[in-house]
């Protein structure tokens, strides 16, 4: 099979930065910062990008480029070529599987974002209040058959776009759709300046107050930070394989990860205003964005347009990370077949649509069914809530921790640093220091503090 590229590195980054920054920065990061303390979850967020984050992303799209293949094609690579221990080759298999579980009921969430954007359009904003944000939130989870079709549309128009290849597919679309992204969340963010209590907002995301400090919200930040990212089921590992030599993979990462920051920080100025100029409360979890906000949209000028620009963004936001993150299932499997890149993209979009469907009824004709009753900490939970356990918790930092020993300790010292193109200084010692030591600790304090 010929090796696949980026076309250029400037497509690359669009590409890159339209996965990462997704609706994890946009809705996840907003409803956590309002839960955790503001300020400080900002700058416990940042600080993590910066010493976990960074280092970890590096480590996984240095072992991609290094490797050149889908996931599973590069642990075999570097087992063959680099000599590295074959039981590393269960990376591959085990990353595979634990994108299709994530975007099984990811789908179904991005499903929620492209439903709200059409009750937008359809004018549902229009003077809604808190009992019928309520009432409207609820009717949707309630219904199975509305969350299988919008989660069905996301998953087609991925498929297509996957179909397409890595230029006529991904690279168009992402070229145009993550511009647009920032273009509207500038105009969302312009907005609230204009219309909202910008200045209450700002004192609430940029003001550290040092006796809000716990465990938790240390394990949130650094966690939020960490799996934002993706790091540890292989999406950047396939992003990773598909560059040229000649870009500069520090700086690509070094470019996103400020990137993702950046889109959060827009968020939070664009989403929080809202929130203090209508009396609403910052603290109401993932309910902030479906709920809480649309009481706002109901009372301010031309909250219609807002509310619905919004779910907009949020829907393009959903689209340009799954179809990076499917290509990373098809990659495998077009190494593995014999059949065409459409065949394989849709059979994988419907199986993991078919998935979804878990999800789909464990918020209405499942929300009673806790298939593991009898296990401790697991015995409240439903499907769904037992499959995002099962990746966000156990499968991701794993990963994520097989991530930073290959790159670390099975990886060796020449090969990486030639990946990374940082000379043999201080740069990259810094880097093989955090990678070696700095973030498996993180991981495993994170995991062990999730369990």
């Amino acid at each position: 099979m010929a090796a696949r590229h980026w076309s250029s590195n400037l497509l690359f980054l669009i590409i890159a930065i339209g996965t990462e920054a997704g609706i994890a920065n946009v809705w996840k990061f907003s409803y956590l910062a309002g839960a955790n303390g503001g300020g400080l979850f900002v700058a416990l967020y940042f600080a993590a990008l910066v010493l976990i984050a960074v280092p970890a992303l590096m480590a996984e799209m240095l072992i991609g480029r290094h490797g050149g293949q889908s996931v599973v094609g590069t642990m075999n690579v570097l087992v063959t070529r680099d000599g590295i221990a074959p039981a590393w080759r269960v990376f591959g298999p085990l990353a595979t599987i634990t994108v299709f579980l994530i975007l099984s009921y990811y789908f179904v969430i991005c499903g929620w974002m492209l439903d709200y954007c059409w009750f937008g359009l359809r004018g549902g904003f229009a003077g809604i209040d808190a009992p019928a944000a309520s009432d409207a939130f609820a009717a949707m989870l309630a219904d199975p058959g509305r969350m299988a079709l919008s989660s069905g549309v996301i998953v087609f128009a991925t498929a297509a776009i996957v179909a397409g290849g890595i230029h006529k597919g991904i690279e168009r679309v992402s070229g145009v759709l993550t511009p647009l992204r920032f273009v509207i969340l500038l105009a969302l963010l312009i907005y609230s300046a204009v219309f909202a209590d910008f200045g209450a907002a700002a004192r609430f995301l940029f003001t550290v107050d040092p006796s809000a400090l716990t465990r938790a919200v240390v394990v949130t930040a650094f966690g939020q930070a960490f799996f934002s990212l993706g790091i540890g089921v292989g999406v950047m590992m396939t992003m990773g394989a598909y560059m040229k030599r000649e870009y500069s993979l520090a700086g690509a990462v070094l470019t996103v990860a400020f990137a993702q920051g950046f889109v959060a920080i827009l968020a939070g100025l664009s989403i929080f205003p809202l929130v203090f100029t209508y009396g609403l409360e910052p603290t109401q979890g993932p309910g902030l964005i479906f709920v809480t906000l649309p009481v706002a949209f109901g009372q301010m000028p031309y909250g219609q347009s807002f509310g619905t620009a919004l779910f907009l963004l949020l829907s393009f936001a959903a689209l340009t990370a799954t179809i990076v993150i499917l290509e990373t299932v098809v990659a495998v499997l077009e190494e593995r077949t014999r059949w065409t890149r459409p065949a394989l993209a849709f059979a994988a979009g419907l199986a993991i649509w078919l998935a979804g469907l878990v999800t789909v009824l464990s918020f209405n004709r499942w929300k009673d069914v806790h298939p593991l009753s009898w296990f401790g900490v697991a015995s409240t939970k439903t499907p769904f809530e037992l499959l995002d356990y099962l990746t966000s918790n156990l499968l991701m930092p794993l990963g994520g921790l097989m991530v930073a020993l290959i790159a670390g300790w099975s990886l060796s010292r020449t090969a990486t640093r030639d990946e990374l193109q940082l000379g043999d200084g201080v740069a990259f010692a810094l880097w093989r220091g955090a990678v070696r030591w700095l973030v498996p600790v993180a991981i495993v304090i994170i995991f062990l503090s999730v369990l």
